[in-house]
């Protein structure tokens, strides 16, 4: 599976959440249909190459950030809707971990975020910053 794949798959379980203004494929740097959810590619490991017993198993562990940017002028709405969509991105993973048959043997899965607030474009924003793996054996 390559990264192009990974990413594709990733968006069309990202379209599935209600209440998102957009979806996009790396960081904005101006106006943005919020509440945005982007992505950026993190890292890559390749922890399963000719791993014993099964000396021909390899694969791939790709590691990607996701986040989820709210406007931040009404702090309690802002609050609100983080709490509304918290747990819609992991869930939307859950739901479809072979990323609608993209991903043949392993799981996509989002196991942690942490919430914050985030400049972009010179505007503060309440975001979560999600760390979504996809581990794939080949």
């Amino acid at each position: 599976m390559s990264a192009t794949t990974v990413w594709q798959g990733l968006e069309e379980r990202y379209r599935t959440i209600a209440g998102l203004g957009s979806v996009e494929l790396g960081e904005p740097t101006g106006d943005m249909a919020l509440p945005c959810l982007y992505t950026v590619y993190g890292s890559f490991e390749r922890p399963l190459r000719n791993s014993p017993p099964a000396h021909n198993q390899t694969g791939m562990k790709h590691i990607l950030g996701t986040r989820l940017v709210i406007q931040w002028v009404d702090f309690q709405a802002a609050e609100m809707t983080l709490f509304t969509l918290i747990d819609l991105i992991p869930a939307a993973i859950e739901r479809d971990p072979h990323l609608g048959g993209r991903l043949n043997a392993g799981a996509a899965y989002c196991a942690s975020g942490i919430s914050g607030h985030a400049t972009i474009g010179g505007t503060l924003y309440r975001v979560v910053d999600y760390e979504v793996t996809i581990l794939e054996k080949i």
